[in-house]
């Protein structure tokens, strides 16, 4: 993390100079459906936008609420607010998203490279983009089931300001503060923000409440130092301390109990970069340097008064390049270059099992290591505006590995309006690609893991294909996506056939995932807006021990949403219904045994959380806003054996300057 921050310091003069203020593109840009900013009626992939305002409208404290108004999206929280918040995108693993954050890969390498969605808060980001199907052709490896993109808030004026503040239930306290400076050559951005709570007890039983704290800085900025070269820096850095419950035996199960545990974590991105505009935009470069610098480390109670400490780092460090020529009007051609090394360091107790009667241990696990891979990646892209209503686009990327064999991805895509205008047609057939991360290859846990260092990486091969339709002039819009894909040597990150500890293997035939995804935006009557979602997922694995099938865990068979938003009073009064519908689904539950079987299937209650929310303004410059979570006091767990927090109640001021 000392890395992260000296870099950032060498490179700060530059975020001085800062990013032209029209660099920021409108909700209606689309920066990851293709390698280049096109526009959202031209996206063959199925894409979603979350913009500032239905963050701010919703009250999303954290990105992970906002997400989950989002088809093909599900969410699995393991207890209260800070604790683990798993993604999943039509079915496939939270470590087949990719996340970008204002460009940076984000993804940890230090918990299974899996993007940590709790600790994402939203008060400084302008738009979230859910790119959701195989994107590997143009992405990489951890991009096998779709991209989350998210992009920070850059100023609109010469001179901004805003803050906020909000208190609630169990302790909860939310601030932060954000200045920003903008002209037609330059603009900087700097925000922070701090979050607290007492919360809530994850354990069935006991009493010890589990809080968390997570404070949040980010700098964004660049200049345009030449008419044609542009330099950009963006830099975030979020320091957390999570506490959380240790598994016990309870009815011969392995669940949460009550301990005095606590996890602190540390998350850097820097990126800085330069962009160059020749020949009126018609060819342009951009070369970028990344890293994405993360530190877990883990204090866990294993008895009244004593604890074992250990510790987690991952580091991502990249250069890329990437040109895009338009050959003739209506036809790119982008190349992108890529150089990455990634590193995992774990830190802990050496372990040993199974001890003979002359004393000796017949297995010995020291988690004590140091591990690194070098990749690189090559792609292209090729986006052609056959007509004006027909867009087509194909990919191919090729992935180097120093310790995996070369990797080859490729995808294409259609959107096609149909002569009415009111109708268009998209689609998307790809492969996807998913290396084992450091975890699943060298990754230690005392008593429960061990890593296998000979996984092969999973591959897919996906499409999906759907009609968006505008109705009443516009004022309704639908779109309606059918989705599958296949994935072969899935990873069974805790297979435990073989005894304690558990390991990881890759799993014999073919894992299914189909489904539809609707959605549903329409502008109502008196300043009323109403959106929907709806998502069936079927996702199944093969049994390696019967043959037969079983649902993939945690993924819900139907979910939706469903908001109503109300401006009232000149628009000065906004009020927010959003209803969250999560269908049943199955989960495994660790039975208390050294003997088969070691787990068992358990299905999780459906449920459905009623957000209430209401804001006014008071001036131009003020406002008092309020929600309440899970209004309907529903008793519910998105993972075996973990509480959720019931009815909460929130108020807050928001205060915003501008010149």
């Amino acid at each position: 993390m000392r890395r992260l921050f000296v870099l950032t310091g060498l490179l700060a003069p530059f975020s001085v100079l800062a990013q032209s203020a029209t660099t920021n593109p409108g909700p209606e840009i689309t920066v990851t459906a293709y390698r280049t900013a096109q526009a959202l009626e031209n996206a063959g992939s199925a894409v979603s936008l979350i913009d500032r305002d239905a963050i701010r409208t919703r009250q999303s404290a954290v990105a992970a609420d906002a997400l989950r108004a989002v088809p093909g999206v599900s969410l699995a929280r393991s207890g209260p607010l800070g604790a683990q918040t798993q993604l999943r995108m039509r079915g496939a693993e939270g470590n087949q998203v990719l996340v970008l954050i204002d460009g940076v890969e984000a993804n940890d390498i230090a918990t299974n490279d899996e993007f940590s969605f709790e600790h994402l808060t939203t008060f400084d980001i302008e738009r979230i983009e859910v790119v959701r199907g195989p994107q590997s052709a143009l992405w990489g490896s951890d991009a096998l089931a779709g991209v989350i993109n998210v992009v920070t808030r850059r100023p609109s004026s010469p001179q901004e300001a805003d803050a906020f503040l909000e208190s609630g239930a169990d302790g909860f306290l939310n601030g932060g503060a954000r200045v920003g400076f903008g002209s037609e050559r330059a603009s900087l951005a700097i925000s922070g923000s701090h979050l607290r709570t007492d919360g809530t007890n994850a354990s069935r039983t006991g009493g010890e409440d589990d809080g968390y704290d997570n404070t949040t800085f980010n700098v964004v900025g660049s200049a345009l130092v030449l008419p044609f070269l542009t330099l950009d820096l963006s830099a975030r850095h979020t320091r957390t301390r999570t506490d959380f419950d240790n598994f016990g035996s309870v009815d011969g199960e392995l669940i949460p109990v009550d301990a005095d545990s606590s996890t602190d974590a540390d998350q850097g991105y820097l990126r800085s970069g330069a962009r160059a505009s020749l020949f009126g935009g018609r060819w342009t470069h951009e070369l970028h340097y990344a890293i994405t610098d993360t530190s877990t480390d883990t204090r866990s109670e294993t008895g009244p008064g004593f604890f074992d400490s250990s510790s987690v780092d991952g580091n991502k460090y990249g250069a890329y390049y990437q040109t895009s020529l338009q050959v003739v009007p209506g036809h790119q051609l982008t190349l992108a270059l890529s150089s990455e090394r990634e590193e995992f360091s774990q830190r802990g107790t050496v372990q040993s099992y199974d001890f003979d009667e002359d004393g000796a241990p017949d297995l010995v696990l020291d988690p004590n290591q140091d591990e690194s891979v070098h990749a690189k990646g090559y792609a292209a892209e090729y986006l052609a505006e056959v007509t004006r209503d027909l867009v087509l686009s194909a990919s191919l990327r090729r992935d180097d590995y120093s310790d995996f064999d070369d990797v080859t991805t490729w995808r294409t895509t259609a959107s096609w309006r149909l002569p009415d205008t009111k109708t268009r047609l998209h689609a998307s057939l790809g492969t996807g690609q998913k290396t084992p991360t450091f975890v699943e290859r060298f990754g230690f846990y005392p008593g429960q893991f061990a890593g296998n260092a000979t996984l092969d990486p999973e591959t897919s091969t996906g499409w999906d294909t759907g009609i968006e339709r505008r109705w009443l002039d516009g004022r309704l819009v639908t779109d309606l996506t059918y989705f599958r894909a296949d994935l072969e040597d899935e990873i069974n990150g805790f297979d435990c056939s073989a005894g304690f500890p558990c390991t990881a293997s890759n799993r014999d035939g073919t894992s299914h995932r189909k489904g539809l995804e609707f959605s549903a935006a329409a502008e109502l009557a008196a300043g009323y807006s109403l959106d929907l979602a709806y998502t069936y997922t079927d996702a199944t694995e093969p049994d390696t021990d019967s043959g037969a099938r079983s649902r993939e865990v945690r993924r819900p068979l139907h979910s939706g949403s469903l908001n109503l938003t109300g401006r009232l009073l000149q628009q000065r009064l906004t009020l927010n219904l959003g209803a969250y519908y999560t269908g049943e689904r199955e989960d495994v539950v660790a039975l208390d045994t050294f003997t088969p079987p070691y787990t068992r299937r358990a299905t999780l209650d459906s449920y459905m959380l009623l957000r209430l929310a209401a804001s006014y303004e008071v001036t131009g410059n003020l406002s008092l806003y309020g929600r309440i979570e899970n209004a309907l006091d529903e008793d519910y767990e998105d993972v075996y054996g973990f509480r959720t927090p019931g009815a909460q109640a929130y108020v807050g001021v928001r205060m915003a300057l501008q010149r």
